[in-house]
This record gives C-alpha cells, sequence and structure tokens, in this order.
C-alpha cells in the first residue's frame, strides 16, 4: 500500500508596520489626541444632524392677537404771579412807622393737583427791625402791586386777624420749602387745580427802635407748588 504524506505549510502574514513615532523636541513621544475631545467632536456632529432633521420635519399652526394704540404723556406742576419781574415792596430813607403795601395774584397753571408753600430769603441788619403781614384773599380786578381791589379771606387762620397767613419779623419769615407757610394753613392745606389763584397781600412797616438807624436789608419771596 503505497502512502501519501500531505505537509501544508502555513504562511504566517507580514506583521503589521506600526508608524513610527516622531521624536518631538526634549526626547518624549508626541502628544496623543484626546479621547475625550474625539467624543466631543462626535456628540456635536450628531447634535447638528438631529436639529436638521427636526427643522425639517417641524410644522404647526399658529395665531396670534395684539393691543396697539397704547399712549403716555405726563402732568406738569407749574406756578406764575403777575408781577412782571418786578419787586413788591421798597422803603427808602424810612422812618420808625414808614410802611408800604403791595399785592400780588398767584395762579397755578399745572394740570396735576398740588400743595403751595410761601417762604423767603431775607438778609441784612434792618430785617429784624421790619415787621411783614401777609394776609391771603382774593382780587376782583388783579393789577400788580395795587391793592385797591382785595378782599382778605373770612378765615382767622393764625388769630392775627381774617386771611392773615403770617404776622411777625421779616427777619423770622420762614427760609425754605420744608419750614415753609403751608397755603393757607398746615392744618388745612388747600389743593390747587389748574387755573386756581389767590392773591397775597404784603405790608413791611419798620419799627419804632433807635438801633435800626442807618441799616439796610432785602427780600425775595417764593411759592412753591408741589404735586399731591
Amino acid at each position: 500500500m503505497l502512502g501519501y504524506q500531505l505537509e501544508i505549510q502555513f504562511a504566517r502574514e507580514p506583521r503589521e508596520k506600526r508608524p513610527r513615532r516622531l521624536r518631538v523636541a526634549g526626547g518624549g513621544p508626541p502628544p496623543k489626541r484626546s479621547r475625550s475631545r474625539r467624543w466631543v467632536m462626535t456628540l456635536l456632529v450628531v447634535g447638528v444632524v438631529g436639529v436638521v432633521a427636526g427643522l425639517g420635519s417641524y410644522a404647526v399652526f399658529t395665531a396670534t392677537t395684539g393691543n396697539t394704540g397704547n399712549t403716555f404723556a405726563s402732568g406738569t406742576v407749574s406756578i406764575e404771579d403777575n408781577d412782571s419781574g418786578s419787586a413788591m415792596l421798597a422803603l427808602s430813607n424810612a422812618k420808625p412807622g414808614d410802611a408800604d403795601t403791595s399785592c400780588i395774584r398767584i395762579q397755578y397753571t399745572g394740570t396735576l393737583d398740588a400743595t403751595v408753600r410761601l417762604y423767603g430769603t431775607v438778609s441784612g441788619g434792618l430785617a429784624s427791625y421790619l415787621t411783614l403781614t401777609v394776609t391771603r384773599g382774593t382780587d376782583s380786578s388783579p393789577s400788580f402791586d395795587s391793592c385797591v381791589n382785595f378782599t382778605p379771606d373770612g378765615t382767622n387762620y393764625i388769630g392775627a386777624g381774617n386771611g392773615v397767613v403770617y404776622s411777625g419779623p421779616l427777619s423770622s419769615f420762614p427760609a425754605s420749602y420744608a419750614a415753609g407757610l403751608v397755603d393757607p394753613t398746615a392744618g388745612s392745606p388747600e389743593t390747587w387745580s389748574e387755573d386756581e389763584a389767590r392773591s397775597y397781600r404784603f405790608v413791611v412797616t419798620l419799627e419804632d427802635d433807635n438801633a435800626a438807624q442807618g441799616l439796610s436789608g432785602d427780600a425775595s419771596f417764593t411759592w412753591e407748588a408741589r404735586n399731591l
């Protein structure tokens, strides 16, 4: 019997050549690409594809309603007088008992309701020897400085006579809004509305005091309105 011998040889596959690693300066291996970075890039690509796909398939019915024509405007606080820039009072070369009287009309022209206070700025040594009386009232035919048609209010506000809102030394007249005379009194302030008007009579008198000789002084008066 003839025998056969079968010889099978397995050829070894050649090894895959690995790329040579380049050495960088300093002798260390080249930097490896971060695995986390590859994951981030993969997620970004997947996200963009998903968004694009969603936009292509998204469709809805819509409806809106609205409100238009809204408008806004602010109110005003405004007050004026009829003095045309002229002073009310003056005493020149005065002697004891000399006096000057003047009337002025104050009108509120703002659109917002307000309260009004009266105060002033006083200077000079003579102010301590001048007595000032301020009376509130109405004027049927107002003309600056003239008191011919002036009528005091019927109320005795401070116990000094009808319509009187201040009576005392000029030097003691309130000097600020906070200390000012509330029109007509702090206990019953009046609400001034648009076009409301009041007249005030000012009387200044030089006292009989020898110490007042050769002195001088001046004063200005302010009505200030503030909205409620």
